[in-house]
């Protein structure tokens, strides 16, 4: 991996070896906001930036890291 890998939230959170619960009490964002966030990336999309900075700080990733997009290509 490299400084420029977009994965999705839960990829991350995967590679990472956190669970929602880990991730919850690592970046002070809700474990429901999480799995919300992991459902469905219009729910990331339309966060607020502090909450998705919380979460990329928390994996100690850049925000440009997460998947955000639809027309993004998804990772493989």
């Amino acid at each position: 991996m490299n400084e420029n890998t977009v994965l999705t939230l839960k990829e991350w959170r995967g590679l990472k070896g956190y669970t929602k619960v880990a991730l919850a009490a690592k970046s002070g964002v809700n474990e429901r906001t999480i799995y919300l966030f992991e459902k469905d990336v219009n729910n990331i999309q339309n966060a607020n930036f502090k909450t998705v900075k919380k979460l990329a700080d928390a994996l100690d990733i850049k925000v440009a890291n997460i998947f955000l997009e639809f027309d993004s290509e998804k990772p493989k």
